[in-house]
């Protein structure tokens, strides 16, 4: 299908009609979820405000945040969704649940309507990174309740995808198969999930190329916004990667589109987006080149609907005009504010890390974890393990521990207790967690 846009109306809508949509229907929500969530009119009342104190976007500044760790909580005192739900159980019609990398996975209602917006986002990032009905989709994310698995199939679907909902495990079995189906195929997993199905298809003496798999869809991770990072998956694999950002927890969904200009936000007219300094918790404008912390607010969901809630993703923001002339706004993941880690007061993103270590390639394969054994301050050297590239030699580890010290005090201003692993043993089936804090 050679049309450029999944819903072109709502893509390419000036900012002047999209604000009246939007403002319609936060308007309606917030009425909606004052009146059925106790958690919501108390935040409401905590600051004296009523429903029609919000009528726009720039109202939203007066209400108060959501984390996720308020709701989670209340789910590990017992309630099935959480404090958020509004709608009965009789429209619920799926619960669903967040990844549980930072955490214990959170579980997630919806509605059919709430299940329409989903896809809806999702069929408009997924287009805009080159999906197409025509396309043969192995899904590699968690079918155990985890919302990437089943959710993310039912946006494939929705887009007219043919989706092959194959899950995590078996990268043998997943790699044989593949190599049975003769047709053009495209991967959706985690970025990590790429670099460790090579590793395994390498014990296995398959090349990768062999399989035709022509496209590549990756998120749940971070990996795809470090440089040398996508260029690495396509030389392994002969594919086209492209990155997807997702929120399980709002159903928002954010892709690159053909031209690389960064992700574009595809919740216009499903959620309201805003910038925030993470450190004085002020409105940033959401303008060219400002950077900050993205939080969203849902405005047509039902089942448990969020307000003002915080991602923790530390992005940068672009406005000027895309080639493909989708009118929202662009971002560019820089880390996330609750990964930094604060070692003797250097600021330090994970990102940061992978990016000193591929630019290392081939000595490196760029995959690394860091372990934290005490609560902060962190005024000791934490260990950092790092995969070392296939067929690097025990005698040359000795000058690779001082190369990679140095790189990471030269780029970074850190330093670390350096720990070789073999290649493969870190990236993961699921989402690879960098940070591990054992405290």
């Amino acid at each position: 299908m050679s049309r450029p846009y999944w819903n072109e109306t709502l893509e390419t809508l000036p900012a002047g009609q999209l604000r009246k949509l939007e403002s319609a229907a936060l308007q309606k929500q917030m009425a909606y979820v004052y009146a059925t969530s106790p958690y919501y009119r108390k935040k409401f009342d905590s600051v004296g405000l009523k429903p029609a104190d919000i009528q726009c976007q720039e109202d939203l500044a007066k209400l108060p945040f959501t984390e996720k760790t308020e709701l989670a909580q209340t789910q590990r005192e017992g309630e099935l969704i959480g404090p958020n739900q509004c709608a009965s159980m009789e429209d619920i019609i799926r619960i669903v649940g967040t990844g549980g990398t930072s955490g214990q996975p959170m579980r997630l209602a919806w509605t059919q309507n709430d299940v329409r917006g989903y896809n809806e986002m999702g069929a408009r990032a997924l287009w805009a990174m080159g999906c197409r009905p025509s396309d043969f989709v192995v899904n590699c994310f968690n079918y155990s309740i985890y919302a990437g698995g089943v959710t993310d199939h039912m946006a494939f679907e929705t887009l007219g995808a043919t989706v092959l909902p194959y899950g995590v495990g078996n990268s043998r079995r997943l790699l044989d198969m593949k190599a049975d189906m003769k047709v053009e195929k495209a991967l959706y997993s985690t970025p990590s999930y790429a670099i460790r199905l090579a590793s395994v298809a390498e014990e296995m003496g398959i090349n990768l190329r062999d399989l035709n798999v022509k496209k590549g869809f990756f998120s749940g991770e971070a990996g795809m916004q470090v440089p040398g990072y996508r260029e690495r998956i396509e030389n392994l694999w002969g594919m086209e990667a492209h990155d997807l950002y997702g929120m399980a927890e709002l159903g928002v969904q954010s892709a690159e589109c053909e031209h690389n200009t960064g992700l574009h936000f595809s919740g216009a007219g499903e959620v309201i987006a805003e910038l925030i300094n993470p450190d004085t918790e002020e409105v940033i404008p959401m303008e060219h080149g400002q950077i900050g912390e993205l939080v969203f607010t849902n405005i047509n969901r039902e089942a448990s609907p969020l307000v003002r809630m915080r991602t923790h993703d530390y992005v940068e923001v672009y406005t000027d005009p895309c080639p493909c002339g989708r009118t929202g706004f662009r971002f560019h993941t820089r880390g996330r504010t609750d990964d930094m880690v604060v070692i003797k007061g250097v600021n330090i993103f994970p990102m940061a890390i992978q990016k000193t270590l591929l630019a290392m390639q081939p000595r490196l394969t760029g995959e690394f974890q860091m372990v934290l054994d005490k609560a902060p301050p962190i005024d000791y050297l934490p260990i950092l393990k790092v995969e070392v590239a296939s067929g690097q030699p025990a005698a040359a580890l000795p000058q690779l521990t001082e190369d990679v010290a140095l790189q990471l005090y030269k780029q970074l201003g850190f330093s670390a207790n350096i720990e070789f692993v073999k290649a493969g043993e870190i990236a993961s089936e699921h989402k690879t967690k960098r940070v591990i804090r054992n405290y």
